[in-house]
């Protein structure tokens, strides 16, 4: 048998005492609840807020848009925290109606050997969850809190996405960081069946990866986590991926592409280890401006039209060294042969 939680009292009580006792317990719970002090707050898109935050204060921003069943509109979450160390970050937790999204500012990546990189500036976009409805308001919460006793200025934004439906043979120009990854979707259009996803660069670093997922949440985005799911491809300068459109039901897919944080995938420098196994390592400026370009696949039938004409080349060749042949032996037969 376990131990009892349990505490004795050499006083008796009655009825009344015992009642009097467990409202008494009921009282202090509830001053110990209060003393964490929650603000909610009505928030707008594309406002900019700066606020504090301590480990008795909890903030929740509420937000509220309008989705269609026809169109999907990107929602980003933005967040810069001016604070030194990594002991007693900020929690960040994002609510939807099918999805959780937390993030922890600075944001502590880790690389080869176990070193590890904060970034004090955040960028995630919102996995939009489906709607049957033509027209939908949905709500989501973004929450902030943190167990540090000091009090903390951060910056929250939250904006909408542009161009976050990928166009068939249009680039989409965009820039992304390993904690600002950014994705993107793509619907197929009707009468294509696959498409070659190119993303490129004129930068050769830092390294980074192009994965092509489902449309589910969550969406994995980080350098930690890229690799999970779907298919991915590490590149320099030029990566391409092509898709097909039976190996996705909902008839899309999301092109994310995420920035390493270190660059030994793609052939550069290693970094020197750390003389500290906790010490963190500036990362430096690893932001990465990028293109990402959508355009249909050769056709089958582009494939066999070009097999057969290759067919045709060679049988073409083949016939005529047969006629050649045969030319060559009626000539070379003597005249008395032919005759008799």
């Amino acid at each position: 048998m376990g131990p009892r939680s349990c505490w004795k009292s050499r006083h008796k009580f009655g009825p009344g005492g015992a009642l009097w006792l467990r409202l008494c317990l009921c009282a202090a719970l509830s001053g110990a609840a209060a003393a964490k002090q929650v603000i909610q707050k009505e928030a707008q898109f594309d406002a900019t807020y700066n606020d504090t935050v301590t480990g008795d204060v909890q903030t929740i921003y509420a937000f509220n848009h309008t989705v269609s069943r026809n169109k999907t509109e990107g929602v980003r979450v933005s967040v810069d925290v001016l604070l030194e160390g990594v002991e007693n970050p900020l929690l960040f937790v994002v609510r939807q109606k099918q999805a959780v999204v937390s993030f922890q500012v600075p944001l502590v990546l880790r690389g080869l050997y176990q070193r590890k990189y904060a970034y004090p500036n955040v960028g995630r976009t919102l996995c939009q969850p489906p709607t049957q409805a033509e027209m939908e308001t949905q709500f989501f919460f973004v929450d902030v809190s943190t167990l540090s006793p000091v009090t903390t200025n951060y910056q929250l934004r939250v904006s909408r996405v542009d161009s976050f439906t990928l166009q068939t043979n249009k680039n989409s120009n965009f820039i992304a960081t390993p904690s600002q990854p950014q994705y993107f979707k793509y619907m197929f259009p009707e009468g294509v069946d696959s498409v070659i996803v190119k993303v490129n660069s004129e930068m050769t670093f830092p390294c980074s990866v192009m994965s092509i997922q489902d449309v589910l949440c969550p969406v994995y985005d980080l350098d930690n986590n890229v690799a999970f799911i779907g298919m991915y491809q590490t590149m320099t300068k030029k990566a391409a991926i092509t898709v097909q459109r039976k190996d996705f039901p909902s008839n899309s897919f999301y092109v994310v592409v995420v920035v390493k944080t270190e660059d030994e995938a793609c052939g550069g420098p290693l970094r020197f280890y750390p003389l500290q196994p906790d010490e963190l390592i500036d990362a430096g400026n690893r932001s990465k401006v990028l293109d990402v370009l959508v355009s249909p696949a050769i056709k089958s039938d582009v494939y066999v039209m070009g097999m057969l004409f290759c067919l045709g080349i060679f049988l073409s060749f083949y016939l005529l060294a047969f006629l050649v042949a045969c030319l060559e032996s009626k000539r070379s037969v003597p005249p008395v042969a032919r005759s008799i």
